[in-house]
């Protein structure tokens, strides 16, 4: 019984640590921004480049809305990748007046392999930054024109913020929200605040011509967002955050269609963090450096819900156990954490002014958590992430 007190008293220190951090980060989101200076009218020439398989569906409503950016026209051009299309993916995207490169390479499939062919493509472009979003993508009317302040105030590497297009749509899309909003509004916001580094997203991001030239697109994972992150950070390029470039995605609305995208993050995820853990703590070592070492907490820390459905279970055990023996500092620790974890969801939903839907969405979490926990256990056996399969729309 001593033997398994400690081992829940240790797990439970581990747990208030994990939302200890999360708090240190969430508020750090309200210090003010460092104010970076207009550098007058916009003269960043922007690749607009938008990775495309099989998007017939969508691509249309997405070319809509990077036709309606307000920004110089002849400072940025639409690049669309038709990566192994099976349809008319290539000729909805001329007509609306894109440039289009069409892939054909069924033995490197996927949107990391698919961005360092193009970069190859536009080697003679004349460029200046290049802007990465989906095919399934609404974009604010002004994003180019943030991403033209941060790069002329000397940023290389940038993430917009990623919202979801119908928060409420579904249970589903309404706790993939909630995933969004604890990450944009606290972490990355309180991270980048202190001077750190955000995530790269996948979508809505922007790297300067050096970050191209001299990359290209180096991560080919099923997670090559994260994986292209950790290089970065790796070389000592921080990744900024920018919360007034907004860009809007859909999410897919059922467990189902959600099933494919989730084995890929979550086990994705775990396949980098083995890769590059060793390498920043050498790194965060060696160069003292702050961000790498922060990066390689952030990759040991299991996503929100497997965090929260496995720390639940140890709550009620480390309850039962007090039931049985009296209530000391386990149960304080265990209680402590917990406590701070759903007081941290409730902060995360007020500073994103969420509707009342959202918060009754939260109904679902426990369909959501086992759910997400059910994908771990079968990927880690069935190595779901060895192959890019697209996302059902």
């Amino acid at each position: 019984m001593i033997l398994i007190w400690y081992v829940l008293f240790i797990l439970g220190i581990l747990f208030l640590s994990i939302n200890v951090y999360l708090w240190f980060l969430g508020c750090a989101s309200f210090l003010p921004e460092r104010k970076r200076a207009r550098g007058g009218a916009p003269r960043t020439r922007f690749a607009i480049i938008v990775p495309a398989h099989d998007e017939s569906k969508v691509i249309e409503r997405t070319m809509k809305s990077l036709g309606e950016i307000d920004y110089p026209g002849e400072l940025h051009e639409i690049v669309v990748i038709a990566d192994n299309c099976t349809d008319d993916t290539a000729r909805i995207a001329r007509a609306c007046g894109a440039t289009v490169f069409e892939r054909e390479d069924d033995a490197n499939r996927g949107k990391g392999f698919a961005l360092d062919w193009v970069f190859k493509k536009l080697e003679k472009n004349p460029f200046e930054a290049a802007v990465i979003v989906d095919a399934d993508t609404i974009v604010a009317p002004d994003f180019l024109t943030h991403c033209d302040v941060r790069v002329q105030a000397g940023e290389q590497a940038i993430q917009g913020y990623y919202d979801v297009i119908d928060p409420e749509g579904s249970p589903m899309s309404s706790l993939s929200y909630l995933g969004f909003v604890l990450n944009r509004n606290l972490r990355y916001t309180g991270r980048t605040r202190l001077g750190g580094s955000s995530n790269l997203l996948g979508n809505g991001m922007c790297f300067t011509r050096a970050i191209t030239d001299k990359y290209g697109w180096p991560a080919s994972s099923v997670v090559e967002d994260l994986e292209f992150e950790i290089i970065l950070n790796l070389d000592g390029i921080p990744v900024s955050f920018a919360p007034e470039a907004r860009i809007f995605a859909e999410m897919p609305e059922t467990f189902e269609q959600s099933t494919t995208q989730r084995s890929r993050w979550d086990l994705g995820k775990f396949q980098i963090r083995n890769k590059y853990v060793p390498r920043l703590l050498m790194r965060a070592i060696s160069r003292f450096s702050v961000n790498c070492f922060d990066r390689a907490i952030e990759l040991c820390i299991p996503p929100y819900s497997i965090l929260w459905g496995f720390s639940f279970l140890l709550f009620v055990g480390s309850l039962a156990f007090s039931f049985m023996y009296g209530f000391d500092e386990l149960f304080a620790v265990w209680a402590a954490g917990l406590g701070a974890s759903i007081a941290y969801v409730f902060l995360g939903l007020i500073v994103a002014k969420a509707s009342w839907r959202i918060y009754r969405n939260l109904l679902y979490a426990p369909f959501f958590i086992i759910w997400r926990m059910n994908i771990i256990l079968k990927g880690s056996v069935s190595k779901a992430t060895e192959k890019w399969i697209k996302t059902e729309r």
